[in-house]
């Protein structure tokens, strides 16, 4: 599916002009908000069909389309996937239309805010407070978010296969990708953007999530959104720059926008980078990078002041691995001169404050710290250069600010300066490296710096430490490469470290490979002398080779020098010439001497080393400038610093490759000659004579892995010899005469592979050491083969060495010049490499070093290029027939490793497994032994031995059979394993077909392509003759599958079959059913059996058999015989008719189609009826033509079922109207089920049922009426009920294309079992019943089951009756109807919806409840746009405001019902509060509660469109219901629902009414209760709604809330404060001096002073006492909520507010004095981070009167 939807995306660009209106048609009328699936497969299509450039030549173009977009948007909510589509698709459209529209491109400015209001739904941001003030809790709006909630999990679990549609964009990126491309110099000013306006005040509004102590589950979308923001801004900016960008200039982003998008994210990336988890870090670090790429002085100014004490602390951990992780990604922009010239002078001072970084107790660090430093020196040349400043001076002050902007002269003078501390820098850094080789815990046999599965944090950090070591090394000059190879060597000669032999082998490699030649005149003599010294003393003499023999603690100097010097010697290349004949006789020396495993593994990596240095090509070096640069001494004295950062040209690399010369060849040749020929003859003869030796089994074995282990690494080094594997031998394939092509060959034929250039030594014929090449080649494989059939008939008990013999064939048949492990290391460090060290967005724009690998990458994948695709030849086949049967053999640790083996040796040959797998059948065979058994079951596990037996008719008969019979072996492991084959080989299953469908216009297609070859009688007859073998081996593959299938048959009659076997053969033939082949009647015969089977998995296969060829049979008779009709599935039904759509302007086809759906059926007017089973249908828009079907006249659907299926139809028949048939089958569906999940409607019975008399209309009925009676007649219990509603729903259903007759007798018997059924429904049936009206009516003309509707609305609400559940029952089954039918069910709305209106005082919760639900669905049915053709719908979105046309305002009649609603509310308040009742329990809070359940059910619900016009005169009702006290339950829903209400997607229209609504409660309530739950919900609509309230809206929201801070209740003024500090954070900032000024003048208030009343010793109040504290706690209050606006900054205005507000506590006023303690406590508290920098705003004498207030109380003070 994934490769599907990405070949849509490629396409687009082929679509005809015509595309989009064709597409637009398609799928808009399969759009409809009363289905959750249908609703987003149209969308998905849609998103993935239109196409969204602008090509003049299209009729449609995306501006035409889009409103119908937003249109679509606005009438589904709560959906994740479906705002991420949607948020794709117009991304996409920004992207591709910039030149199109006005200064934002193709959007409205209300399409524009309707997306960033779509953007905080996503972002989930938690909003709103309690009626206390605090920001969390369960209340009315606290918890509450902008998000979906749980009821977006809901809507979207509910779309089923549809979600397969997706394309799963990352929706932040899809949203930043519109956002920037919308981004557009305004007309009238240039150096601004309304979009980017916008951006800032999103930002601006949700700055206070990023803070790191506002961490939850939004910080890492909230990040990611910037990240992305930055990364799209960059991509936009880099295409911009380029020369062919056809983006009109006046479009483009300017320097100035730059600008300002980069300080629009600066704040939040500060606040985010040091966040509480990897991922926030990780994401702020990648924005930070793409910012620093945009602005670099804007950024790194602040970025580096805030991570230089990150460093410093030894207290703060994780701000230490932060910053040197932000560092990592940052280096590359920060030290690159031509980016950012003021960086190179922080180079050295960060390098060194990464050096304690380097500790082996903390590795996490330690690898940040590598990291730096790899990523920051990659491109930057180390060397000293303090003595070239040309008698420069700057004479700037810049020493006290290292971030003073100073003259690009300086900046090199101190760039010059620093670099004198490379040579300290250089030494501290090697002894922390070899302070960690000294501390790495001891080996465990797995090597350090391998990817070993279960690697440990201490070799992820010494393959970081190593690669650090090697990107040093080559960029040093060589006075510092001298310091570094002296401070090496003098390591590696003072000590030996057993744990770090390999690491430190590999530090030597890497600086031997910088310098060959000074690296080798120093480390060969001295290991070469070590060695010879060691193996005088016994080094490596015990005889110890097996996998599990523990290191000799005595051998440890020799293993150390011996690593040390097969790792030098690996990149000398020629330097290696002059120690030939020491290099030769230390080899010689330690292949006699050295008996232990290591000494003759580590022998043979010298060996191997020394022939890839002569013999291979790679590069020489890996530096950050080209030679001809590096080496020149002038340039590299004075201008070196200029190249910091400086990229690799990838048009003029100077790559200096190493190629094997004339005099590397002879040696490597001799070296091979010498010591190959030696082993091979030493094995020759030990297997002569390998028991007269005189020796122990052990010692042989040991010879032998020995000898083994030369020729192994012979191997390996010589891959890259010759290109063949033998003398006078051409493995390149051929394309083959289709001539000669056998008929029985199933295999792909050959073709012309050639062979890639990749450097191979010795090419030349003529060359007499080719031919000698080659016959080493060619010697080592026959020996290979000969020592596999000695191992295997006299020593197969020597593991040890047929290990290695087999690493040696798989060598051998496929690693040639490169092992397979080295490459894909070396292919993903590059793509690690490459992510850290690539400039973003910029066309292979890398440093040197990496252009460099990726050319080498190249080169060794041409090298694995070459090994795969081969042609076999004899002796190919002899060994890898040797793997097979080492893969079969009798022990575990052999057969697994020769499984691995030949599984990847036989992908590089060509028809290789038709050699294997008829061996592989052989061994299923009942003679086979267990172990042959096992490994070839084992083998069966890799997909690549398996495939063939799912696609090649040869194998495939035989396998499944072999499958089949394995019950001979009873051993539990096999068994285990032949059920994991069979799952896999089910799982691995696809569709297969035994004809192949050419195109008609195959000869234009041809002549197109290559008219010479078309006109060809040759290839005409080519044509012919292929044709003809294909239509002939398709024959046979048709023979092969009905012999299978009989074989399968037979094999289940034999009744000493296994039942878990004949369930495998039984899954087998499921498997393979297909409608191409003419069923049998013992196919028919077996799924009857198997569907009355005592097993229940086999039930489920018969009655899934049962479905498909009942299927079949109706599709083989529908295609009268055409093959192609049944592959294409074009069948055509004879009801079915296409009905076009005549008048495109009739707005009245919806109601003609909602009239005509409940006429009635009647033989009179058979012949106009046309039933539409499409119940989305008209909904939306109609199509240009739909479908339709004609009833049925003729008793039958067909006269006679196909010829060739009539057998079969004739055994269904017989079985399938006898009474025993649906006896079995009833007793089976009626058992009880053994799981809860199993325990449900199961689908999977009813389409059997629907299947049985959709062919077999009512012959089988007469049997199964008696038996369908008696289950229904069993009410008490729930089985029967289940197996009663899953056969009577598939009855119904299976009444499709029946005879109006037939029908009329079949539903006289059905209603009174049905009406029966319902009756009789009880709380554990429900479900099923429910679930059988959803199957019989979905996707059906309600006039095929009348009856059955009518039946259900029969059932009217009974407003007297006790019996809850009855009622309720009546009430889910019509809403089962209404969910089914959808908006075919509106007729009915009339008659059912006043009942529910005039019962919702029902006094039962379990009924208020569904009436609830019911009304909601009603109202959703009454919106029904139903447009008579695209081109109205697209001309009627257009002319709105474009972001959708959902009604919002009551018609007449909704108007009159909702008056009657809230008047009855209004008489049963009255009636409740003047009675004595108890409120819970009257007419009023029964009514209010079936009301809340209606508004809950809606707004969760996926569309709110029948919704959206009754908030308006509910809302006051809202919190109404929130005052009735004694009524918590009451209160609980109404606050839900207030904040569901909140959270609602409105449609601009709608929002001046809902202000109005807001204002008035707040301001006419009487009762502060209401006005204190209002507030709340007051937040989180302005929050959800911040980009669409136009500025009047707000400014009179503030107003209000102004005056709140003034209401008499305290409690009312704090949560008022809270709200307006909310306003101002998230878009008012423009109003701070004003509020200032007015709250400055409260808090100048004077209260008079209270004096005590002498006569009673009270404090008596003065006139106007009460409104003074009142006036001046409404400034304290005011001020208060401007302070906590800012938590996390200090602004200008500030300072001195905090000093008036600090003297107004000396005011004796409690309420006062208790906020202004508040509001300093959280300014402490919220700036404790930042006070070291915030404190430098504050002048002294601030900062005396703010002392006493910001420091905490003490007990002690």
């Amino acid at each position: 599916m994934v490769l599907v939807l990405r070949l849509v995306g490629y396409v687009q660009r082929f679509f005809p002009p015509s595309a989009a209106e064709e597409i637009l048609a398609e799928f808009l009328p399969k759009f409809t908000t009363h289905s959750i699936s249908d609703a987003i497969r149209a969308q998905g299509y849609l998103v993935l069909f239109l196409p969204v450039e602008y090509h003049s030549k299209h009729t449609i173009h995306a501006k035409d389309y889009l409103p119908t977009i937003f249109s679509l948007w606005s009438m589904f909510t709560n959906s994740s996937t479906y705002d991420t589509q949607f948020t794709y698709l117009v991304a996409c459209i920004a992207e591709y239309n910039l030149d199109q529209g006005n200064n934002i491109g193709l959007f409205t400015e209300q399409q524009v805010k309707m997306m960033f209001t779509v953007a905080l739904r996503m972002m989930n941001l938690p909003v709103g407070s309690r009626s206390d003030g605090s920001n969390s809790g369960n209340g009315a709006a606290g918890g509450a978010t902008t998000g979906y909630g749980s009821q977006g999990l809901r809507v979207d679990s509910k779309a089923g296969n549809s979600l397969l549609l997706r394309k799963k964009p990352e929706k932040f990126k899809s949203l930043a990708r519109f956002i920037v491309y919308t981004i557009m110099p305004d007309e009238n000013n240039q150096e601004s953007s309304y979009t980017l306006s916008l951006l800032s005040e999103m930002i601006q509004a949700t700055e206070l999530y990023y803070h790191p102590s506002n961490h939850g589950p939004w910080s890492y979308m909230l990040t990611t959104f910037a990240r992305h923001l930055a990364s799209e801004f960059l991509k936009r900016w880099r295409e911009e720059q380029e020369e062919d960008c056809t983006i009109p200039q006046h479009r483009r982003l300017t320097l100035m926008l730059r600008k300002q998008f980069v300080l629009i994210l600066r704040p939040v990336t500060y606040l985010s980078m040091f966040g509480k988890d990897q991922y926030i870090v990780g994401a702020s670090q990648s924005t930070l990078k793409y910012l620093s790429w945009l602005e670099p002085s804007l950024i790194f100014p602040g970025l580096l002041e805030r991570i230089y004490p990150s460093l410093e602390t030894l207290t703060e951990t994780h701000r230490t691995s932060s910053a040197l992780s932000i560092l990592t990604d940052i280096a590359l922009p920060l030290f690159s001169r031509d980016n950012y010239p003021a960086g190179g002078k922080h180079l050295l001072p960060l390098l060194h404050l990464a050096i304690p970084g380097i500790d082996m107790n903390d590795p996490i660090k330690t690898i940040a710290s590598l990291m730096f430093i790899s990523t920051s020196l990659m491109s930057i040349p180390i060397r000293d250069m303090t003595q070239q400043q040309n008698d420069y001076y700057p004479n700037e002050e810049y020493t006290d600010n290292p971030f003073a902007e100073l003259s690009k002269e300086t900046e090199d003078y101190l760039v010059k300066a620093s670099t004198g501390e490379f040579e300290e820098w250089l030494a501290k850094f090697l002894n922390r490296a070899f302070t960690i080789f000294e501390n790495l815990p001891q080996e465990n046999r797995k090597k350090q710096g391998s990817s070993h599965n279960g690697a440990t944090m201490e070799t992820g950090l010494t393959q970081m430490l190593l690669h650090a070591c090697d990107v040093i090394f080559g960029q040093l000059s060589n006075e510092l490469y001298d310091l570094a190879l002296r401070l090496v060597v003098e390591f590696v000669t003072d000590r030996v470290l057993p744990n770090a032999v390999r690491a430190v082998g590999l530090l030597c490699d890497a600086i031997a490979s910088v310098n060959p030649k000074k690296a080798a005149k120093i480390f060969i003599p001295l290991c070469i002398s070590n060695i010879h010294n060691e193996l005088d003393h016994g080094a490596s003499s015990t005889v110890a080779h097996a996998a599990a023999s523990n290191l000799i603690q005595s051998d440890s100097t020799f293993h150390w020098y011996q690593n040390i010097l097969f790792s030098v010697v690996s990149m000398l290349g020629p330097e290696i010439l002059p120690y030939r004949k020491d290099i030769m006789d230390i080899t010689q020396l330690m292949i006699q001497q050295c008996r232990s495993r290591r000494g003759i593994m580590w022998t043979g990596k010298l060996i191997r080393n020394v022939l890839n240095t002569t013999l291979n090509t790679y590069p020489k070096e890996f530096r950050s400038l080209n030679p001809s640069q590096w080496n020149d001494k002038d340039f590299m004295t004075k201008f070196a610093h200029q190249t910091w950062g400086q990229p690799g040209d990838p048009a003029n690399l100077e790559i200096q490759w190493h190629t094997p010369s004339e005099a590397e060849k002879d040696f490597a040749l001799e070296y091979l000659d010498k010591f190959l020929t030696a082993s091979t003859q030493c094995l020759t003869q030990l297997m002569i004579d390998d028991k007269r030796l005189g020796r122990s089994n052990h010692e042989i074995s040991n010879e032998f892995c020995r000898h083994l282990a030369v020729l192994r690494n012979c191997l390996m080094g010589s891959g890259t010899m010759v290109a063949v594997d033998g003398e006078n031998m051409n493995e390149d394939t051929v394309m083959t005469d289709p001539s000669n092509i056998e008929d029985d060959d199933d295999e792909t034929q050959d073709f012309y592979v050639p062979r890639l250039e990749a450097g191979y030594a010795f090419t030349d014929p003529a060359d007499y050491r080719t031919q000698k090449a080659r016959q080493i080649r060619y010697d080592i494989g026959q020996l290979i083969h000969q020592l596999s059939d000695f191992f295997r008939s006299k020593r197969e008990d020597d593991v040890e060495s047929i290990k290695i013999l087999i690493k040696i064939a798989r060598t051998f048949l496929s690693e040639r010049g490169v092992e397979k492990t080295q490459f894909d290391r070396s292919k993903s460090g590059y793509s690690y490499a490459k992510c850290i060290g690539k400039t973003p967005l910029c066309k292979k724009r890398y440093p040197r070093n990496l252009l460099i690998r990726r050319a080498y990458n190249y080169h060794l994948l041409r090298l694995r290029q070459n090994v795969h695709s081969r042609q076999r030849t004899p002796l190919h086949d002899a060994i890898l027939n040797d793997l097979l049967e080492m893969s079969l053999g009798p022990y575990a640790e052999i057969r697994k490793l020769s499984q691995s083996a030949l599984s990847v040796t036989a992908r590089c040959f060509r028809q290789s497994k038709s050699l294997i797998i008829p061996v592989l059948l052989e061994a299923l065979q009942p003679s086979t032994p267990a172990d042959r058994m096992k490994g070839t079951l084992y083998l069966f596990t890799h997909k690549s031995i398996l495939m063939p037996c799912l696609r090649h008719w040869k194998f495939i008969p035989s396998f499944v059979m072999a499958i089949c019979n394995a019950q001979h072996q009873d051993k539990l492991t096999i068994q285990e394993l032949i059920r994991e084959v069979h799952a896999d080989y089910v799982s691995y299953m696809y569709t297969y077909s035994f004809r192949i469908i050419t195109p008609n216009n195959l000869d234009s297609l041809l002549s197109s392509i290559s008219p010479s070859t078309a006109e060809s009688d040759c290839a005409q007859q080519q044509v012919k003759s292929i044709q003809t073998i294909v239509d002939s081996r398709l024959e046979k593959n048709r023979q092969q599958y009905y012999n299978l299938i009989d074989s399968l048959l037979t094999f289940l009659l034999d009744t000493r079959v296994h039942w878990r076997y004949a369930q495998m053969a039984a899954n087998f033939i499921e498997l393979f059913l297909s409608s191409e082949v003419k069923p049998s009647a013992r196919l028919a015969a077996f799924a009857n059996n198997a569907t009355l089977s005592e097993l229940p998995t086999m039930r489920l296969v018969g009655i899934s058999a049962t479905t498909q060829l009942l299927l079949y049979i109706k599709q083989r008779t529908l295609a009268a015989g055409d093959e192609k009709l049944l592959i294409t599935r074009k069948l055509r039904n004879p009801l079915k008719v296409d009905i076009q759509v005549r008048d495109p302007h009739n707005f009245q086809m919806g109601h003609d189609l909602l009239v005509a759906s409940y006429q009635e059926l009647s033989h009179e007017c058979a012949e106009t009826n046309l039933l539409i089973d499409d119940t989305t249908l008209g909904w939306y828009v109609w199509p240009e033509s739909y479908m339709a079907y004609k009833i049925n006249t003729k008793e039958f659907l067909f006269d006679a079922v196909e010829p060739a299926s009539q057998a079969a139809y004739d055994e269904f028949q017989k079985t399938l109207t006898s009474s025993e048939y649906w006896s079995k089958l009833c007793a089976y569906f009626s058992q009880e089920v053994n799981d809860k999940h199993d325990d449900r409607f199961s689908l999977e019975n009813a389409r059997l049922i629907s299947s049985i008399f959709q062919m077999f209309g009512d012959k089988p009925l007469n049997a199964a009426k008696e038996h369908i009676e008696m289950l229904c007649q069993a009410t008490d219990q729930k089985n029967s009920q289940r197996a009663a509603s899953e056969i009577l729903g598939g009855l119904i259903r299976g009444t499709k294309h029946w005879s109006l007759n037939k029908l009329s007798t079949v539903w006289e018997w059905l209603k009174p079992l049905v009406q029966n059924a319902f009756n009789s429904i009880t709380p554990d049936s429900l479900l099923y019943w429910d679930a059988f009206i959803k199957f019989c009516v979905t996707r059906r003309d309600p006039r095929r089951i009348r009856p059955l509707i009518d039946l259900i609305l029969e059932a009217e609400l009974d407003p007297t009756s006790d019996a809850a559940f009855n009622e309720a029952r009546k009430l889910l089954l019509v809403r089962a109807l209404i969910v089914s039918l959808k908006w075919r069910f509106e007729s009915f709305v009339s008659r059912i919806l006043p009942t529910y209106l005039n019962n919702i005082q029902h006094p039962y919760k379990q009924v208020r409840e569904v009436i609830g639900v019911n009304i909601n669905e009603l109202l959703q049915l009454e919106y029904i746009p139903s447009y008579p053709s695209v081109q109205s719908l697209l001309k009627a979105n257009a002319a709105n405001d474009g972001v959708g046309n959902v009604l919002t305002t009551l018609s007449a009649e909704q108007m009159n019902r909702v008056e009657v609603l809230t008047k009855r509310l209004d008489d049963w308040l009255v009636e409740m509060t003047t009675s004595s009742l108890l409120n819970n329990s009257s007419n009023y809070a029964h009514a209010s509660k079936t009301i809340l359940c209606w508004l809950h059910e809606a707004f969760s619900h996926s569309s709110v469109s029948g919704t959206l016009p009754y908030i308006t005169p509910l809302f006051p009702k809202l919190f109404t219901m929130q005052e009735i006290n004694d009524d918590q339950d009451l209160q609980l829903m109404a606050g839900r629902v207030l904040s569901l209400a909140a959270r609602v997607n409105y449609p601009p229209s709608m929002l001046p009414t809902l202000v109005d609504e807001f204002l008035t409660t707040l301001t006419t309530s009487t009762s502060w209760h209401i006005r204190i739950r209002a507030l709340p919900v007051l937040q989180i609509f302005f929050f959800k709604n911040l980009f669409v309230l136009n500025s009047m809206q707000v400014l009179r929201i503030m107003e209000v809330i102004g005056q709140m801070l003034l209401d008499s209740q305290i409690e009312v003024r704090q949560l008022a404060s809270v709200t307006l500090g909310g306003l101002i954070r998230c878009s008012q900032r423009d109003a701070i001096q004003t509020l200032l000024a007015q709250f400055t003048n409260k808090i100048q208030v004077k209260i008079p002073k209270r004096k005590r009343d002498g006569k009673t010793g009270r404090n008596v109040e003065p006139e106007g006492y009460a409104e003074a504290v009142l006036h001046k706690h409404s400034g304290v209050l005011g001020i208060s909520c401007l302070i906590n606006a800012f938590p996390y900054e200090v602004p200008e205005w500030m300072p001195s507010i905090l000093c008036q507000l600090a003297e107004c506590m000396s005011d004796p006023v409690a309420e006062i004095q208790t906020t202004i303690r508040k509001t300093f406590s959280d300014f402490r508290r919220t700036h404790s981070d930042t006070w070291h920098e915030d404190m430098l705003k504050f002048s002294e004498d601030q900062l005396s009167i703010l002392s006493d207030m910001l420091i905490s109380p003490s007990y002690y003070a």
